[in-house]
């Protein structure tokens, strides 16, 4: 390899690190920051949620479209357009004197992230060839949602502290500047490409259809199933299968059939879905369990997550070394094992202290479902033409997003946290259902029994 492609390399992985950090402290800090928000603006705790669901509904609807602006205009002006959306978004909302201004604010950084996440990711297949240096870049990828996590539990923790809520937005700024100038300076200009327009007409069903669903999954896991939640679940299946018929119809669909017809892509998909909603589940019990059965401060609870935060670096650094010795479907089969053994334990080890229940089994799931996210992402997006890797990885996003929102939802609802004071029995069952999901995906692993080779790839057959 020469100097200046080892050079260009280094350079396109520090700008995805960078921009997976800005994104994934952001969601920490800012969640930590939302007590502050609420006392600062007079909001009540049920209104400062949307906080957070405002930010999730505009990148969950928006996601594939995003991922297909990547593919027709260029990594470049997608992340340029994504960073300088972003900056300015969190400058409004530090600055806003109140709480709908803030709310705007961070449905326009849904919108920014829904361009920097598949943008980010897609530089990987994009820019690096295939083979070691990038099964480098993709353990760099988790090892930075790690690092990611714990700047956000431990540095947001200090912003907010030292400068308020308002330090948690202007903290972007700075940070965007930098990847801003870094997108500018490494990443080549692109061509447009000529002659082919945007779906329009898929485009807005889409956005409207994940809007729905991912709205109505957050609503059934606040207010159960009610006329409201399940009318937004069936808008979302209507607007779904009018989004198909579309796609059908159109010359240029936004998500092109080569990609949908690809048996990796779809058993990535779903199983992506599947392991994610663990993680959502498991974030969701292992916080209501140390809070209100163990005890725990919020802040103590914070920091008592921080085995799962280095578990996620760990697991950064074993995707890479498996991908180069055994395949695919082996990696994902012993990572999907290994979850399974620890929500199981979770499952059977609660009533008991902290170091030999929830420590134990957050560390066994984080090594096992990030080790399978790395490895399925590869999989499934390896083989994908240059056209197809924006949207590709945005719908490998999207099935990420709808699946940590369901296995959030479920566990509430099996939970049924509402008034009642929980005890350790109640949490058994969350944790088995949240197994069963896992046996779900790593039986269609198994029976499915794609052509997945060494390196992930899909071998066409």
């Amino acid at each position: 390899m020469e100097a200046s492609d080892a050079r260009h390399h280094r350079r396109v992985i520090a700008l995805m690190a960078l921009t997976k950090l800005i994104l994934t402290a952001d969601f920490a800090i800012v969640s930590l920051a939302l007590p502050s928000i609420g006392r600062d603006l007079g909001v009540s705790p049920a209104t400062l949620g949307w906080v957070v669901t405002a930010n999730t509904l505009a990148l969950a609807g928006t996601l594939i479209v995003g991922g297909k602006l990547v593919d027709r205009y260029g990594h470049r002006r997608a992340l340029t357009v994504g960073l300088a959306l972003f900056g300015l978004a969190s400058l409004a909302a530090g600055l806003a004197p109140h709480f709908e201004l803030v709310l705007a604010a961070r449905v326009a950084q849904g919108l920014a992230v829904a361009l920097l996440s598949p943008g980010a990711f897609a530089l990987i297949t994009a820019f690096l060839p295939d083979g070691p240096i990038r099964h480098r870049a993709l353990g760099i990828f988790g090892i930075t949602q790690g690092l990611s996590l714990i700047v956000g539990l431990l540095v947001g923790g200090w912003i907010v502290s030292t400068f308020g809520w308002r330090g948690a937005f202007f903290v972007n700024v700075p940070l965007v500047g930098i990847a801003l100038s870094m997108t500018l300076a490494w990443l080549p200009r692109v061509a447009t490409t000529r002659g082919e327009a945007i779906d329009g007409a898929g485009a807005i069903t889409a956005t409207v259809a994940m809007t729905l669903l991912v709205g109505g999954i957050a609503l059934l896991g606040r207010i159960g199933v009610a006329p409201t939640t399940l009318a937004m679940l069936a808008g979302a299946g209507v607007t779904v299968a009018m989004f198909v018929a579309i796609e059908r119809r159109v010359a240029a669909p936004l998500v092109p059939a080569t990609l949908v017809r690809r048996p990796m892509f779809a058993l990535s998909a779903f199983t992506l879905t599947l392991f994610m909603a663990a993680v959502g589940g498991l974030l969701v019990l292992s916080q209501l369990y140390m809070q209100r059965v163990l005890g725990f401060a919020p802040a103590l609870a914070g920091l008592a997550a921080m085995p799962y935060a280095l578990a996620v670096i760990a697991a950064g650094q074993l995707a890479p070394t498996l991908l180069a010795r055994v395949t695919a479907r082996r990696a994902v089969l012993g990572a999907g094992l290994l979850n399974l053994a620890g929500l199981t334990w979770l499952a059977m080890s609660m009533g008991q202290p902290y170091a030999t229940s929830i420590a134990p089994g957050m560390v066994i799931c984080a090594l096992g479902s990030v080790t399978t996210f790395i490895v399925m992402m590869q999989a499934a997006t390896a083989p994908l033409a240059p056209g197809e890797q924006g949207v590709g990885t945005a719908l490998l996003f999207t099935a990420q997003q709808v699946g940590t929102g369901l296995g959030a939802t479920v566990t509430m609802v099996l939970l049924d946290p509402g008034t009642k004071v929980l005890a350790a029995d109640d949490f058994t069952i969350p944790f088995l259902a949240l197994a069963g999901g896992i046996v779900v995906a790593l039986a269609a692993v198994i029976f499915t029994r794609p052509a997945m080779v060494r390196d992930g790839q899909l071998k066409q057959t």
